[in-house]
């Protein structure tokens, strides 16, 4: 008997231990590694659920494509990777993506991104103020991770990108 309370014992241990790391990393949402909202709109939940549950939609969103690629994307995600789209779902998701992402979107989630996660402690006028290349903004935003911040590397990547287009080096001087 004494075994087998050992054995139940030692077992429950090694699995909280081994359990407890999995369950406080969840999403990763809590620690800013999916610091993007979608937009408004019929089928953004949906997005939120399916997408979001295999991949950091701050990576996958910068994307601007064609309802037919959309269409190929979502085919695959399901086709291959066996994603739990059923074929409305599957219509409201294009349908969403296609509106919100599509050629000539004007969503760009570095720029939610930067509000969602600098400007909790920078104002705007900062942004406005440093014009620097790509490779000073990631510098930038590497330094903010030294201080603090909580981001990806691929959310990094997005916010450097909207920065470098929006306030580049030399701009406005």
């Amino acid at each position: 008997m004494n075994t087998i309370l050992k054995a139940l014992t030692s077992s429950r241990v090694i699995g909280a231990v081994f359990l407890v790391p999995i369950c406080l990393s969840g999403s990763g949402a809590a620690f800013g590694q999916e610091a993007v909202s979608l937009p408004e709109g019929q089928g953004s939940e949906l997005v939120s659920e399916k997408c979001a549950a295999c991949h950091a939609l701050s990576t996958a969103l910068v994307k601007r494509a064609s309802r037919d690629v959309w269409e190929d994307t979502v085919d695959r995600m399901v086709m291959i990777y066996r994603a739990p789209i059923d074929d409305p779902d599957r219509a409201m998701i294009i349908d969403y993506l296609t509106m919100n992402f599509g050629e000539g979107s004007s969503y760009n989630p570095g720029q939610q991104m930067l509000a969602e996660q600098c400007f909790r402690c920078h104002g705007e006028g900062m942004w406005k103020d440093l014009k620097t290349d790509r490779d000073g903004w990631l510098s930038a935003l590497y330094r903010m991770v030294g201080r603090g911040g909580r981001w990806t590397a691929d959310q990094i990547n997005v916010m450097a990108d909207y920065l470098a287009e929006t306030y580049p080096e030399g701009a406005g001087q």
